[in-house]
Formats: C-alpha cells, structure tokens, sequence
C-alpha cells in the first residue's frame, strides 16, 4: 500500500503538540505547582503556630499548679519585687541525703511545722530574660516557661491573696506584635494564702 506525501502529513500533525498547546500545558502546570507550593509553605507555618501556642499553654499551666502549690502552703511570702517572689514552705523533708518525711508537730496555737519549729525552705520565682525560673533551697533552679514577656506579682486582702500576671511572647504570630495580642496571652492566678501566719 502507497502512502502518499499528504497522507503522511496529516498523520504527523495529528500525533505531535503544536507551540501552542505546548506553553498552555506548561503555564497550567505552573500555575498548579505554585500554588501546591503556597499551600505546603502555608501549611507548615500553620503547624509551627500551633506547636509554638500549645508550648505557651502547657507552660501556663505548669506555673499556674506551681504557683498554687506552693502559695497555698507557705507560712511567709516576702515582699514581691517586679519579675520576682520569695515563698517560704515548710521543711516537709529533713537535709539527709536521702530526704527523709518528718513528723508534723502541733505548736498548741494552731499551727503546724516540721523538724525545727522555725524551720522553712524558700522557694523563688524570678524572670531571667525572657524564662520564668523556680529554685527551690540550694537546689538548681528549674525553667518553668520560656518566651515570657512579663511576670508581676502583686498582693491584695493585707497580704493574704496574691495575684499574679505572666504574658508571653506571641511566638505564633509572624512579623509585627501590637500590645494587645500580646495582652491575649497574658496569664492570671489569684491563690488565698492558707498558712498566712508571719505574712509580711
């Protein structure tokens, strides 16, 4: 059979891509690759904010059952400066090496203490940069939280309440921070001092 030349350019039309067609597929397919790209690049900042807010959260709550612990069991609290509160509990554990439970004692006036009867452990808050510590006695300190803004202690009711106030760093947010997103991550506590015997 005899192909003759038209026949055989038809054939060649048919089965290749004219320039056209050619820079229409590329440019959809740039237009689809962009924007998976947008959508990859937006997803991931995305995780990293809620990653960076979940971190804030369980750090409000770390300090939140911190502070109430040991607010609550405190026989004496000093005078709070800015960034910084000493709280004096009691010594529920001897100084041997191995930390022995003592004995509470009545004081036949209601009150109750362990080992020596001015016997006390202090306990400190304080900011240092931007990470809220707590070092208890001699020990090392420990971070409780990082990305902190400001950390206020304040007290109310002559001395018996103490309020506190942490705001973080908006970490989750990119660019620029107003005060008031930053007022939005402010953290509060009000703990009723139990043992306020010796308060100030």
């Amino acid at each position: 059979m005899v192909v003759s030349r038209h026949q055989l350019r038809r054939s060649r039309n048919r089965g290749a891509f004219a320039l056209a067609e050619l820079m229409i597929a590329t440019a959809i397919f740039a237009i689809t690759s962009a924007a998976l790209i947008m959508s990859f690049i937006s997803l991931k900042r995305c995780y990293a904010a809620t990653t960076d807010f979940a971190i804030n959260h369980a750090d409000q709550m770390r300090i939140s059952d911190y502070l109430a612990l040991d607010f609550r069991r405190a026989i004496k609290v000093d005078p709070p400066a800015n960034n910084n509160v000493s709280i004096y509990i009691p010594a529920y554990y001897d100084t041997t090496p191995s930390h022995n439970v003592q004995t509470p004692v009545l004081d036949g006036k209601g009150g109750v203490y362990y080992g020596a009867a001015d016997a006390s452990v202090n306990v400190r808050y304080y900011l240092d940069g931007s990470v809220i510590y707590r070092k208890e006695g001699a020990a090392e300190p420990v971070a409780l939280a990082v990305d902190v803004k400001d950390f206020v202690i304040d007290t109310t009711d002559l001395g018996k309440v103490i309020k506190t106030s942490i705001t973080f760093k908006p970490t989750f947010r990119r660019g620029v921070v107003s005060d008031q997103i930053a007022q939005g991550t402010a953290f509060y506590n009000i703990t009723m001092l139990r043992n306020n015997r010796g308060v100030y």
